[in-house]
């Protein structure tokens, strides 16, 4: 029997390299932000908390909305969770800084969400 011609993609050949690559990358990007945010923090707290209360949202927010290969409860959950950390973390920084600011802000949410709603 002849060999094959043609060799297998390279990403047939080694599923498992490729799978460790991804968590070792994604092991790297975390430990990366964990430690911006710490020397952030030390710098300046408040500038630090209202990048994680940022980044919180728009990942919970973007794990909502896009269609990961993951379950769609544990999609549900994790998205929710970390929008209302997030948003919980936004909100403490603003009544911290100022109490008064939630009122515009509560505004602007109200009229988002009356001006989305669909008939």
């Amino acid at each position: 029997m002849n060999p094959p011609t043609q060799s297998p993609p390279p990403g047939h050949r080694a599923p498992r390299r490729r799978i460790a690559r991804d968590l070792i990358g994604l092991f790297l990007i975390g430990s990366g932000t964990v430690g911006l945010l710490g020397a952030l923090y030390t710098a300046e707290p408040l500038v630090t908390l209202a990048l994680a209360g940022v980044i919180l949202t728009v990942g919970g927010g973007s794990v909502l909305y896009l269609s990961p290969p993951l379950h769609r409860a544990i999609r549900l959950i994790a998205g929710y969770c970390a929008l209302s950390l997030g948003l919980w973390v936004l909100v403490s920084l603003a009544v911290y800084l100022t109490p008064w600011s939630l009122l515009p802000a509560l505004t602007l949410t109200l009229g988002v969400f009356l001006s989305s709603e669909g008939e």
